[in-house]
This record gives structure tokens, C-alpha cells and sequence, in this order.
């Protein structure tokens, strides 16, 4: 009986080495493990620089627009006091005929057909002798004013 419990026990031994993976694999495995969380942990690091960047660029961006905003409002109250009401009104009636033509060539180059671009053209000429006109006007109120 004895022979055979040693022989079961080399047969255990045995079994088990088999099932226990060399201390160069365990190792080796290990290190691959190691290796893959890094890169994982680099990867998520990346990520949240790139969100940062974007962050701290947004709020360049937001701030930048806010400023040239309050230069903007600031900008037409400094030219309002110093421009006589006569030459705002021309400057208003100039800013209106502009709007006009950049609307009718708007509308021009979206519209087909030969009576359409006869009747743009035409209001398009009147707006640009108007646009004229007021400019003539507002240099002549100016060199009398000044």
C-alpha cells in the first residue's frame, strides 16, 4: 500500500507542474499586463490633455469675442457724439441702401430667367445711383462742417 501512495503522490506532483505555468511565463505575463494598463493610463491621459487644450481654447475664444463685443458697443457712442445728426441720419439712409443691394444681388444670383434679371438689374442700378447720391451728400455736409 505504501508503493502505491507514493506513486499517486508522483502523479499529483506531476499533474500539478503541469497546471503551474514556468516562473518565466508568470513573469513574462506579468509584464504584459503591467505594459497594457500603462498604455491604457496614457491613453485616458491623452484624452483629458486634448479635453483641456479644447476647454482653455473655448474660453480664449469666448473671452476674445466678448471683448471685441464691448469694444463694438463701445466704438459707436464714441463716433455718435462727435458726428453731427444730420450726417448719423445719411450715414443711416447709406447703411439702409447698402443692406438694399446686398439683398437684390442676393436675389439676382438666386433667381433665373430673363424678365427677373431685367427687373433686378434695374432696381440694382437705382440703388447704386441712390448709394451715390448720399455719399456726395455726406462729403459735402462734412467739408461744410469741418
Amino acid at each position: 500500500m505504501a508503493a502505491s501512495k507514493s506513486g499517486s503522490r508522483k502523479a499529483a506532483a506531476k499533474k500539478a507542474a503541469k497546471a503551474r505555468k514556468s516562473s518565466a511565463a508568470a513573469r513574462k505575463a506579468a509584464k504584459i499586463r503591467k505594459l497594457r494598463s500603462a498604455a491604457r493610463k496614457a491613453a485616458k491621459t491623452r484624452k483629458l490633455r486634448s479635453a483641456a487644450r479644447k476647454a482653455v481654447k473655448t474660453r480664449k475664444l469666448r473671452l476674445a469675442g466678448k471683448k471685441a463685443a464691448a469694444t463694438r458697443k463701445a466704438r459707436p457712442a464714441v463716433i455718435k457724439a462727435a458726428v453731427s445728426p444730420a450726417v448719423a441720419d445719411l450715414d443711416q439712409r447709406i447703411a439702409i441702401v447698402r443692406n438694399n443691394l446686398r439683398e437684390l444681388t442676393e436675389l439676382a444670383a438666386a433667381s433665373s430667367g430673363a424678365s427677373t434679371e431685367e427687373l433686378t438689374s434695374s432696381r440694382i442700378a437705382e440703388q447704386e445711383a441712390q448709394l451715390q447720391a448720399l455719399t456726395k451728400q455726406r462729403a459735402d455736409l462734412v467739408r461744410r462742417g469741418s
